[in-house]
C-alpha cells in the first residue's frame, strides 16, 4: 500500500528531487483542497456531516465520495488534461480488493474520480489531520502493519468493510513516478489470497506526463476485470499472475494513451 499524497510531507521530501514545475503543480492541485471544500465541494461536505449525525453511514460515504469528484474536475480543468476510460469500469460495489497502480503525487483525485471507491490506506496519512478526517469520512479504512497485533485487528476490520464495499489498493507498495509497473508487493497479494477476496484490477496511464508537462495532458484507464485468488494454488502463483498481467496490459494502454496525448498536442 502506497501512503496517500500529504502536501507537508511532500515539502519535507522535496517531492524526490522531480522538477521545480512539478512540485509547483502539485503544491497547487493540493492547495486548492480547502478552497473547493468551503466552495464548490461545501454542500457535501454539508450533507455529509449532516448523515453523519444521524447515523446514516452509506450515505454519508456517498456524499463524500462524490465531494472527491470536485477536486479531481477542478484539476482536469487547471491542467487542461483529457481524461479517457478506454473501456467500461465496473468495480464490484462490495466484496473486492481494487488493484490500482500508482505513479505519482497526482493520480490521487482521478482515482477518487474514475473508481469512487475508499481507500485502504498506509497508517501515514494520519500526519494530514484533515485529509486523514476526510478520508474516514469516506469509508477509507488505515492498515497499521507495524506489528503483528496490529495487522491481524487490520484484517478484521477489512474483512468486516469488505461486506458493504470494495477498496482501492496500490500493491506496488509506493509511488513509483514511472509508468512501469514494480513487482506487486507480498502483503495485499498474501491477504487477498489467504482471506478469498476477488482482486478487481484497474490500469491507469500518462500520469507521468505532469512530471514534464503542467497541461495538454492525456491520462487513461482500464479495467482488467475481476481475478479469483481461489484459482491459485499459492499466494506466490496469485502474486506472479497479477504482476505479469499488469506490467503486460500496462504497455498496451501506454500505447494507445500515448497516441491520444501527441494528436492533442497537435490540434
Amino acid at each position: 500500500m502506497a501512503k496517500i499524497p500529504v502536501v507537508d510531507d511532500l515539502i519535507k521530501k522535496n517531492l524526490h528531487g522531480l522538477s521545480v514545475h512539478y512540485g509547483r503543480l502539485v503544491m497547487k492541485v493540493y492547495l486548492r483542497i480547502t478552497l473547493l471544500v468551503f466552495g464548490k465541494a461545501s454542500p457535501y461536505l454539508i450533507r455529509g456531516l449532516y448523515r453523519s449525525l444521524t447515523g446514516n453511514k452509506e450515505a454519508r460515504i456517498n456524499e463524500f465520495l462524490e465531494g472527491t469528484k470536485i477536486w479531481a474536475e477542478d484539476v482536469l480543468k487547471i491542467t487542461k488534461t483529457k481524461l479517457i476510460v478506454f473501456n467500461e469500469i465496473n468495480v464490484p460495489e462490495k466484496g473486492h480488493m481494487v488493484f490500482l497502480n500508482h505513479v505519482n503525487e497526482m493520480d490521487f483525485p482521478y482515482d477518487c474520480y474514475v473508481i469512487r471507491k475508499p481507500f485502504l490506506a498506509n497508517q501515514v496519512i494520519k500526519k494530514a489531520l484533515f485529509a486523514y478526517w476526510w478520508m474516514v469520512a469516506m469509508g477509507s479504512q488505515v492498515f497499521d502493519n507495524s506489528k503483528a497485533m496490529s495487522v491481524a485487528i487490520s484484517v478484521k476490520n477489512l474483512i468486516e468493510g469488505l461486506k458493504t464495499t470494495s477498496y482501492i489498493v496500490y500493491p506496488e507498495g509506493k509511488n513509483t513516478y514511472s509508468e512501469e509497473i514494480l513487482p506487486l508487493k507480498k502483503g495485499m497479494v498474501k491477504i487477498a489470497f489467504d482471506q478469498k477476496i476477488p482482486v478487481f484490477v484497474v490500469l491507469k496511464s500518462g500520469v507521468t506526463t505532469y512530471q514534464n508537462y503542467q497541461k495538454g495532458n492525456v491520462v487513461g484507464y482500464m479495467s482488467l476485470g475481476v481475478h479469483d485468488p481461489t484459482d491459485f494454488s499459492s499466494w506466490e502463483e496469485f502474486q506472479t499472475y497479477l504482476t505479469n498481467l499488469m506490467q503486460t496490459k500496462k504497455q498496451e494502454l501506454d500505447v494507445i494513451t500515448e497516441t491520444e496525448r501527441i494528436k492533442l498536442s497537435k490540434v
